[in-house]
């Protein structure tokens, strides 16, 4: 099927037509998409979570694998995105607001599901009695520690995540102002700033783009496309916070107008990925054969050393025009 026979067969069926192509996943011998199904963490999770170890990956035309990598786990921010994360915020506090007067419990078992969903991405240790996650019941300790208290209600989330907003958009006013220009940042130092600016701990901001997306899914949005610059400032604070400390990964680069349009003005925020190997980690980790190939992969050597990988077999082959 192709993607319009694909939509004609699901309306037909009452079936979604994304869904059932995530499901068919499962069942294919061969799988073609492109590098941030598998590099990006964001999409790799949906899509890419359910493949087995024992299947083969093959990156192909991969001489700016490592432009991709870095890209996948780069985030900008502008005023454009901030204004409509204010504004998605406010749409999320009002629905918080109508579902505790109509529905509370669905709030009520959130916090479960969040949980549930951090030990199926990894970023929490299941319970040592090893029971299934549908119906995993935590320690008092495991609820108490796993998600900061302030973040765990809807409500408190929502409040949270309104401070990082206007902190941005004041970083933001600094850099476009008459004493602003470019400005680099160390994550640590950032952060520090953005700490003591809003009165917020920096504990919570790892969970921040998690918690989002349990809210959204809480909530039943249908149009995530309206929430990805809330999303995307979400993903900057759990980025941020997780690789502040250590051998810099990041830098936050701060540019008074990134335009390229006369006469215009577009101040934004970038959290840029220094190392591409984040990116590739988890896919070595994961998989037990992976292959990279291009024609134009030169020089060959030079890649293992920027993914940080040893490589099992390299092989690099002469090529002609002439048969």
């Amino acid at each position: 099927y192709d993607l319009e026979e694909l939509q004609k067969w699901g309306k037909s069926r009452g079936w979604c037509p994304y869904y059932l192509t995530r499901q068919a996943i499962n069942h294919a011998n061969i799988l073609v998409f492109n590098y941030q199904y598998m590099l990006d963490p964001k999409v790799a999770k949906m899509v890419s979570k359910e493949l087995e170890a024992e299947s083969i990956v093959v990156f192909d035309e991969a001489h700016n694998i490592d432009s991709v990598c870095i890209e996948a786990l780069s985030v900008d921010i502008n005023d454009r995105g901030l204004e409509q994360a204010t504004r998605s915020l406010g749409r999320l506090s009002s629905e918080v607001s109508r579902i505790k007067t109509s529905d509370n419990q669905r709030l009520q078992s959130e916090y479960q599901n969040l949980l549930n969903g951090l030990i199926d991405q990894g970023l929490l240790d299941a319970p040592s009695n090893d029971i299934g996650l549908t119906s995993n019941v935590l320690s008092p300790d495991v609820l108490n520690e796993a998600v900061p208290g302030n973040i765990r209600r809807a409500e408190h989330f929502i409040s949270f995540m309104k401070k990082i907003v206007e902190h941005l958009k004041e970083r933001l006013r600094a850099v476009a102002g008459p004493n602003g220009g470019v400005q680099s940042e160390t994550p640590l130092a950032f952060l520090h700033r953005l700490t003591n600016g809003t009165s917020l701990e920096a504990k919570p901001l790892r969970f921040a783009y998690s918690r989002l997306t349990s809210l959204l899914r809480t909530l039943q949005v249908s149009n995530l496309d309206d929430f990805r610059s809330l999303t995307d400032i979400a993903d900057f604070a759990t980025l941020l916070s997780t690789y502040s400390e250590g051998v810099a990964k990041f830098a936050i680069i701060m540019e008074p107008n990134a335009s390229s349009i006369p006469g215009a003005v577009d101040p934004v925020i970038q959290l840029a990925c220094l190392d591409s190997s984040l990116a590739m980690a988890p896919v070595f980790k994961r998989f037990g054969s992976v292959i990279i190939t291009s024609g134009t992969l030169s020089p060959i050597d030079l890649y293992p050393k920027l993914l940080q990988f040893q490589p099992c077999v390299s092989e690099s082959l002469n090529m002609s025009t002439f048969r």
